[in-house]
Parts: C-alpha cells; sequence; structure tokens
C-alpha cells in the first residue's frame, strides 16, 4: 500500500508546474494574495479595488487546472462540483471554460478584467501583469 501512495507523490511533485495568474497590462491590479484568488475562482468576491473580475479556467482534464484546485482552491473535484452546484441556487455561475493556455492569453489580453492561469513561461513575455506567480510544488 505504501508504494502506490509514494508513486502517487513522485508524479504529483514531477507534474507540478511553474504557473502565473494574469491580468490585462492595463489593469490597475498588480497583484491578488492566493486567499483573493480562491475567493474570485469561488464566486465569494466579483471585485478586488472596483475592477470587476471575470475568472477562466482551464478544461477538467488539463493538468494545469487540476494543480490550481489542488494546491490555490484546496478542493477535491467533487467538492468543487458541489460547491458550483450549491452556488448555482444562487444565481453564481462558475469560472468560464476555455480550450487552452494560448485561449486563456488572448481572452485576457482583449476583454478588461478577464483573469486566468497559464504556464508562467508564457506569461514573461506577454503583454499582461501577473498577479500572482506559483513555483510548481505538490502536497
Amino acid at each position: 500500500m505504501v508504494k502506490p501512495v509514494l508513486i502517487l507523490l513522485l508524479s504529483l511533485a514531477l507534474n507540478a508546474e511553474e504557473w502565473a495568474l494574469i491580468i490585462r497590462a492595463d489593469s490597475p491590479l498588480s497583484a491578488l494574495s492566493t486567499a483573493q484568488i480562491r475567493d474570485v475562482y469561488l464566486g465569494k468576491i466579483r471585485y478586488v479595488r472596483d475592477v470587476r473580475l471575470f475568472p477562466l479556467q482551464l478544461g477538467a482534464e488539463n493538468p494545469l487546472r487540476q494543480q490550481f484546485e489542488r494546491e490555490t482552491l484546496q478542493l477535491s473535484r467533487a467538492a468543487l462540483r458541489e460547491w458550483w452546484i450549491r452556488r448555482h441556487y444562487l444565481g453564481q455561475r462558475p469560472p468560464k471554460v476555455v480550450g487552452s493556455a494560448e485561449a486563456v492569453l488572448a481572452y485576457v489580453q482583449q476583454v478588461e478584467g478577464a483573469l486566468g492561469y497559464i504556464p508562467y513561461a508564457m506569461a514573461e513575455d506577454a503583454n499582461v501583469t501577473v498577479l500572482h506567480y506559483e513555483a510548481g510544488r505538490s502536497q
């Protein structure tokens, strides 16, 4: 039993990727804390410093999304599903899903208030503001 758990932990560590949460370059926001990011992605807050935020997320099977949910939201897929089912009855919707990190980058560059996470290497040369950076880590 110990070996499968060890293999799982090692695979998570090897698959951890550096990522950045980005927003348009002309946004007045320059940083978000992990707690603020969590609250935005869980629909608890919609504004930060009078900026209306529109969070984007990658598809459910994307490894970066799985890492983001595990490390930042600290919720399992099942817990997130339950969370959004309950929020649905309050008239709230989960973050918009886009097909790729390239699509997140393009959307963020064009839509005021849109923010999303992408591999850090993509954000380095893009015309965006990095609100938060996470070095790859595992739990």
